[in-house]
């Protein structure tokens, strides 16, 4: 007979923490942004050094910035250097906290297509 109790793993008890919840969101999202930059460089067959090049700037700087959550100290300038130097733009968007579980599935839907 299978239980249908579900037993709450640590990130899970965790996450119920207000406090603890805030910080881990906004490291994710910190995460998510190097991810994106990553991949861009992997698309492109780029090194730091190429990106460094392009952004007229030394390859420690790109590499402080994508190590070990770097990308919490880079300015929203640099982050926008390094984005049109991969080839995108990067948006800050406001979403309404009421709405974030339904717009922001949409713009990773869109992103992706």
């Amino acid at each position: 007979m299978k239980s249908t109790h579900k037993v709450k793993g640590l990130i899970e008890r965790k996450l119920e923490n207000h406090e603890y919840r805030k910080k881990f969101e906004a490291g994710y999202r910190a995460f998510e942004l190097e991810v994106q930059i990553l991949n861009a460089l992997e698309s492109k067959k780029w090194s730091y050094s190429d990106l460094a090049r392009v952004m007229h700037t030394n390859k420690s700087n790109i590499s402080r910035d994508l190590s070990a959550g770097g990308i919490h100290s880079a300015s929203v300038g640099r982050i926008e250097k390094m984005a049109a130097a991969l080839g995108f733009k990067f948006l800050a968007v406001f979403v309404p906290v009421s709405r974030e579980k339904e717009v922001l599935p949409k713009i990773h839907k869109l992103l992706a297509a």
